[in-house]
């Protein structure tokens, strides 16, 4: 492997070298070779720098790519090489090696988008190499990178610099037995077609019209005759069309989205996060308060203590403005360890939120309730749902909270709110709920 390193070195900086008139030329933020999730064919010349181990001078051969765009920032392959390399002595017979594989292109920058790395896994048959093995059959991999320069929307220079190894796997082969893989510096220089281009205008139709389909003026990738978007602003993300992409389909563009993850139907305001009409810190999918006065300090569910106005649930009494009568809520996520009044972590973290609301208000009183579902006989369910409730009231104690203003009742299964038949049912029942006390 003598001097491989640094002969890939060289071919890099050739390689990039090349790319670089492109870079000037078209500069950062020019369209991308590769349009769309096209397939290409991509036939390239190559010149290899063999390793001093093989006993071999440089060579020369070809390789052919047939590939697909399968995101904006990979390609897939099928790929094929030929190389010819004469022996070093002047004797024997030209050496060959051929292989084929998968390989894949991969743009990791969006401010470059044809600049690429290269990687590649082919299976590989060597003939007429000097050494004790003229012949044999390797597993070749490659690892590199590349530019492409787009000539138009239909050809495009692709230039590459790759570090090869021949895995041959026998130690007598080549001029200097024993000495391991063969690594060689592969220098690349070919074209890509994308296949399925939309076509430019034909010459019978007007010039306007030619310039309009093979230009690209917002300069997002897409041409303008097929951007549906053509005044998208520099920099950003677009799709197929030439539209601003949209990942979670909130209606806010992803460049202008600050929660770019909301659930699907989801209500969002300008910058793409979850509606807080009421300002209170709890969204409005899951506040059951969602006209909390101003400055009120609330429950996990959005609910002030006192003042508020909670969305009654299903057979619950409502008062004149349509409230629910009754100030109860049920502290969702406070769960316990299985059959058990020991807390979870997760339900430590949300009761300390509800130490500190109470603290808010210190003017009330409240009942601690705890519920089961229908599992287990009904005196063991009474006696776990008053040992949780009782759980919950220490907990508070010791986040500061008066332990007078706090009575633990339990109801065990006596007070379902859901199907105890479900799964889904038994969790919504398997609750602790805060009482307040007029």
């Amino acid at each position: 492997m003598r001097g491989c390193l640094g002969k890939f070195a060289c071919l890099l900086s050739l390689g990039l070298g090349l790319a670089a008139p492109a870079m000037a030329q078209y500069g950062e933020t020019d369209n991308t070779a590769i349009p769309g999730r096209a397939y290409y064919v991509s036939p390239m010349f190559s010149y290899t720098y063999a390793d001093g181990d093989r006993g071999t001078d440089d060579g020369i051969g070809g390789i052919i790519a047939i590939g697909k765009k399968v995101t904006n920032g990979m390609t897939l392959e099928l790929t094929g090489f030929y190389s010819e390399m004469d022996p070093s002595s002047g004797i024997g017979d030209t050496v060959t090696l051929k292989g084929a594989g998968l390989g894949a292109m991969i743009f990791p920058f969006k401010s470059s988008p044809n600049f690429y790395g290269i990687l590649a896994l082919m299976y590989g048959a060597v003939d007429d190499h000097p050494g004790a093995v003229p012949n044999y059959r390797t597993t070749v991999f490659d690892i590199g990178a590349g530019y492409l320069l787009p000539f138009n929307r239909y050809i495009a220079l692709r230039t590459e610099a790759r570090y090869r190894t021949d895995q041959h796997d026998r130690g007598e082969a080549g001029a200097n037995p024993g000495s391991g893989a063969f690594s060689d510096g592969v220098l690349n220089v070919g074209l890509v077609f994308p296949l399925g281009v939309t076509p430019v205008a034909t010459e019978e139709k007007t010039s306007e019209l030619v310039s309009v389909d093979s230009g690209d003026s917002d300069n997002d990738g897409v041409p303008d005759g097929t951007d549906q978007c053509p005044d998208t602003p520099a920099g950003a993300i677009v799709d197929e069309v030439g539209c601003e992409r949209d990942g979670d389909g909130d209606g806010v563009v992803d460049r202008l989205d600050q929660c770019p993850d909301t659930p699907a139907g989801q209500a969002v305001n300008e910058n793409g996060c979850p509606v807080d009409a009421d300002g209170d810190g709890v969204t409005d999918d899951i506040d059951e308060c969602p006209n909390t006065p101003a400055g009120a300090k609330v429950l996990q569910n959005g609910c002030a203590l006192i003042d508020d106005c909670r969305i009654p649930r299903a057979g619950e009494q409502i008062d004149e403005n349509g409230c629910a009568v009754e100030q109860t809520f049920v502290l969702k996520g406070v769960k316990f360890e299985f059959d058990s009044d020991r807390l979870t972590p997760d339900a430590r973290e949300i009761l300390n939120e509800v130490a500190n609301t109470l603290q808010a208000y210190p003017q009330i009183a409240t009942d601690i309730e705890g519920h089961t579902d229908t599992i287990g006989s009904d005196a063991y369910n009474q006696g776990l749902s008053e040992r949780r409730a009782n759980a919950v009231k220490q907990y508070l104690v010791g986040r500061g909270v008066d332990g007078g203003r706090m009575t633990p009742v339990g109801y065990g299964e006596a007070r379902p709110i859901a199907d105890n038949m479900t799964e889904e049912g038994r969790e919504e029942n398997r609750r602790v709920e805060l009482r307040v006390i007029e």
